[in-house]
C-alpha cells in the first residue's frame, strides 16, 4: 500500500537553523572587526605617501616592497604620474597596469568614496609622483597606497578571516537546505509501506532480507530452541542432532491425538465428524447407560427328527405328436 510517512526528515530544518546561525555569528564578528578592515583599506591609513594637492604637485615616494600599488582620490579631477628616481635622475614614466582589481578601498564607517587615480606594477626603490589638476585641487589629497599590504593586513587577521568564513558557509548552506526540504517532499509522497512479517507497517525500502531475517529471529525466539529459519532459502539452520525428524513433523503430536491428520482434517471440512475423531477419542466414548444383557442357553437345544417324504412319481406323457398342443392334454 502506498501512504505517507509520519516521520519527517529533520536534516534541511538542521541545515537551516545552522545556516542562519553562521551566518549570524559571522555577521557580529566582522562588525566586531570594523577598525580592522579599516586601517587595512582605507588609503587614509594604510599608504606610503600623500600629495596635498592645495600646497604642492609633486612628491619623492619610497618603495620599500615590490607589488601592485594604487593612487586614490576623493573628488580629484586631474592626472597623476610616476616617475622612477635614478639618484638625482628622473627617468621616464612608469606604465600604468591594472592589477588586483578585486580589491578596492573602503572607508571605516563607509561615509567616503574613493576614486582610483592610477595603478602600477612598482619594484623596489624611489619614485616621483606628480599630479596635474584639471581645475581648483584645493583641499584635494592623493594617496599612495600599497595593494598587497591591503591584502596582507585582513589575511593576517584571524577574527576577521574566521567571521569572512562564516559568513560564506551559512550563504552556501542556505540553499542546500531548500534542496534537500524538496527532495524529502518529492520522497515523502511517493513512500511505498508494507507489513512485516511482524505485523508492523514499514517503508518498502526498509524490507531487506536482513530486516525480515531478524523480525522472524524475535518471533521465532523461545518457540524453536536451536533452530532457525532462513529467509533467503527457506530452510532451517543449526538444529541440534537432538531434535529427531519425528519431532519436526509432529508424529509424535499425532500420536498423542494433540493433532489432526491431513485425512481428519479434509472429513472435518467435508463435514465427516466421526472420520475426523481420532479412534481413541472413540474408545474413550461414555459408555451406554442401558446395556443389553448377554443370553446364555441353559438348555439344550430339542433334537428335530426329519421325516422323508415320498414323492409320487409323475408320469410325463409322451406326446404321439411332436405338436405343443398335446401337452394340454395330461
Amino acid at each position: 500500500m502506498s501512504m505517507e510517512s509520519g516521520k519527517k526528515n529533520p536534516w534541511p530544518l538542521r541545515i537551516l537553523i545552522a545556516s542562519m546561525v553562521c551566518f549570524v555569528i559571522g555577521s557580529i564578528t566582522i562588525i566586531g572587526q570594523m577598525d580592522t578592515l579599516g586601517d587595512a583599506l582605507d588609503p587614509q591609513r594604510n599608504n606610503i605617501g600623500s600629495i596635498d594637492a592645495s600646497s604642492e604637485d609633486q612628491k619623492l615616494m619610497n618603495v620599500e616592497e615590490s607589488g601592485c600599488y594604487r593612487a586614490y582620490g576623493v573628488e580629484f579631477e586631474g592626472t597623476v604620474t610616476l616617475s622612477e628616481v635614478n639618484g638625482s635622475d628622473v627617468q621616464d614614466e612608469v606604465e600604468e597596469s591594472k592589477c588586483k582589481l578585486d580589491w578596492g578601498a573602503m572607508s571605516a564607517d563607509g561615509s567616503v568614496e574613493y576614486t582610483i587615480l592610477g595603478s602600477w606594477e612598482l619594484a623596489q626603490g624611489d619614485y616621483l609622483m606628480r599630479i596635474d589638476c584639471d581645475g581648483a585641487c584645493a583641499n584635494e589629497t592623493v594617496w599612495l597606497t600599497s595593494i598587497d599590504a591591503m591584502e596582507g593586513n585582513i589575511m593576517n587577521s584571524p577574527m576577521v578571516y574566521l567571521g569572512g568564513s562564516l559568513c560564506c558557509l551559512g550563504i552556501f548552506l542556505l540553499p542546500l537546505a531548500g534542496v534537500l526540504q524538496a527532495f524529502s517532499q518529492n520522497r515523502k509522497q511517493n513512500l511505498m509501506m508494507v507489513v512485516g512479517p511482524d505485523g508492523q507497517v514499514m517503508p518498502l525500502t526498509d524490507l531487506t532480507p536482513d530486516v525480515v531475517q531478524e523480525q522472524i529471529n524475535k518471533m521465532n525466539q523461545g518457540a524453536t530452541e536451536g533452530v532457525g529459519f532462513d529467509v533467503r532459502t527457506g530452510e532451517y539452520m543449526n538444529s541440534d542432532k537432538s531434535i529427531s525428524s519425528q519431532q519436526m513433523d509432529g508424529a509424535r503430536d499425532v500420536q498423542a491425538g494433540s493433532m489432526l491428520t491431513t485425512e481428519q482434517v479434509y472429513a472435518l471440512m467435508r463435514g465427516d465428524v466421526e472420520s475426523a475423531t481420532p479412534q481413541e477419542e472413540q474408545r474413550e466414548q461414555v459408555a451406554d447407560p442401558f446395556p443389553t444383557p448377554a443370553i446364555q442357553q441353559t438348555t439344550t437345544p430339542p433334537i428335530v427328527k426329519q421325516k422323508t417324504v415320498k414323492q409320487s412319481d409323475r408320469k410325463i406323457p409322451v406326446a404321439n405328436n411332436e405338436d405343443w398342443q398335446s401337452w394340454d392334454e395330461d
